[in-house]
């Protein structure tokens, strides 16, 4: 048994902190919601799971040194914006002497580095003796806070490390497959919510499951053109974070951007993004991808439409008949 210690008290959050106890770990939480904090500390967390009981084992604070205190294992789930601040608040709390497992479950790219996540953490601790692992894969909350089979990956620099994270979570309901291709990973993963958004608008556009496919198997194409530039592995979009968490992610009305993208059909990006209050990783990410599809001239017809229609300077209810027109030129379809 472990003790372990988690930044962040939402959704994904809490079902992480009930895999954890579920395997009989010790497990304290840190959170700003005297709300939600209370709520986990009476056995609940009804803002994302309602009356659902969580296990006894799970306690929640909004000291920080009082939730970190004696756990050498961290799991970071805070929103992305606030990583680095929320680190550097912890970083005082850090022994130099002792060793740490940070757990990294953030998903998209820093806009500040156009990099992705694992640097930026390993950057802002590199005076301490951390080793890091990003799981990442296709899972949304509610079903792993439910127990339903799910299987993700978790990637590191070092294969050894990936495997001690993997077995604090395994069970009978999550399991947590290690890969070797840290980027690519994680390239992958802020580059499905982008297209999610595009077949969001498709599903709201047309509801037809042929031009979904058509949108999808064009848009798989262009993410591994894409993610080899990034410095992804050929092979990374065949595991649970590339294909598993494409599917996902551009299929269900419980993914946030494939939601945003039928919302931007129906109500245009600027109205959207002005009433959203949930983060939509792939409106966040798309001018780091802009670039880097332009600095390097790939040809990515979905891509460049749907950052055009997220830049303003494409109706989306234009955007499927373009991207068709695009494909056409482009001989993309014979």
């Amino acid at each position: 048994m472990a003790k372990i210690s988690i930044l962040g008290t939402g959704a994904w959050a809490t079902a992480l902190g009930c895999c954890l106890s579920y395997n009989n770990h010790e497990v304290h939480m840190w959170g700003i919601d005297q709300k939600e904090v209370n709520d986990i500390n009476s056995g609940t967390n009804k803002k994302y799971f309602g009356d659902a009981k969580l296990f006894s084992s799970l306690s929640a604070s909004t000291d920080i040194s009082e939730s970190l205190k004696g756990s050498k294992i961290i799991l970071i789930a805070v929103p992305s914006t606030v990583i680095v601040e929320v680190l550097e608040k912890v970083k005082p709390l850090l022994n130099k002497k002792n060793h740490y497992l940070f757990i990294n479950v953030a998903k998209g790219l820093d806009q500040n580095t156009n990099d992705v996540w694992s640097k930026t953490i390993r950057k802002t601790l590199k005076n301490f003796n951390v080793d890091l692992v990003t799981i990442i894969g296709p899972s949304f909350a509610i079903d792993v806070f439910n127990k339903k089979p799910t299987v993700v990956n978790v990637v590191s620099k070092k294969q050894e490390v990936s495997k001690t994270a993997a077995e604090l979570f395994n069970s009978s309901f999550f399991k947590v497959v290690p890969i070797k291709d840290e980027i690519g990973a994680q390239v992958l993963a802020a580059l499905k919510n982008l297209l999610a958004i595009a077949i969001g608008i498709s599903q709201e556009n047309h509801d037809s499951i042929n031009t979904i496919s058509a949108l999808l198997t064009q848009g798989v194409n262009e993410i591994q053109l894409i993610s080899k530039f990034m410095g992804a592995k050929d092979k990374t979009i065949l595991s649970f974070c590339g294909i598993g968490d494409i599917f996902l992610t551009c299929t269900s009305d419980k993914s946030r951007n494939f939601t945003f993208g039928r919302e931007i059909f129906r109500d245009g990006v600027k109205k959207v993004i002005e009433e959203n209050k949930k983060t939509v990783e792939g409106y966040k990410v798309h001018p780091i991808v802009s670039e880097i599809i332009n600095t390097n001239n790939l040809d990515t017809p979905i891509f460049k439409l749907i950052i055009n229609v997220l830049s303003n300077k494409l109706d989306p209810k234009d955007f499927v008949a373009n991207v068709l027109e695009e494909l056409m030129k482009s001989n993309k379809i014979n």
